[in-house]
């Protein structure tokens, strides 16, 4: 019986193992309540409840590269989370967000992921840029309209 086991040499594991910097925060809100989230190198999950208050489980990895905002006022609760110049590019952010059935969502990621948990009912996402129409290849040029006469003569050899 030959079975592969796989085993972990020193060299392969990694020698700093970053620990995320975590935080809690609990906001009361009334609807309506937006929640707006503005971030870089993010993932975010969304889980809904029939509560009145808007719940944030932040984790930042390599959090020394980022900077992170929260607040609120009577339209919402923020959360922005911005990379540093250098130090930012080794880091990255995580969002449990657990929002009121009623609260609008509102998502800037660039880039980023956005998890929806424990949805029940209509969702809608606009498109994320308006549409727009290429210009075509060729360009044809308008054809001449026939005479009113001309039209005339045409219709009346169809019947």
């Amino acid at each position: 019986m030959n079975h592969l086991i796989p085993t972990t040499s020193p060299a392969t594991e990694p020698k700093i193992k970053l620990r995320p910097r975590t935080m809690l925060r609990v906001f009361p809100v009334r609807p309506p309540v937006t929640v707006f989230v503005r971030a870089s190198q993010c993932q975010v999950t969304v889980h809904y409840h029939d509560l009145d208050h808007v719940e944030l489980h932040a984790s930042l990895y390599a959090g020394f590269g980022m900077r992170l905002v929260v607040e609120q006022d009577e339209a919402g609760v923020y959360v922005v989370a911005r990379r540093r110049r250098l130090l930012g590019l080794l880091s990255r952010c995580e969002f449990t967000i657990t929002v009121p059935t009623y609260c609008h969502l509102a998502f800037n990621l660039t880039p980023g992921t956005v998890r929806l948990q424990d949805l029940n009912g209509p969702l809608e996402i606009p498109p994320l840029s308006p549409q727009t129409i290429p210009p075509p290849l060729v360009t044809i040029p308008p054809t001449k309209s026939l005479p009113k006469q001309r039209w005339d003569q045409l219709e009346g050899g169809r019947s």
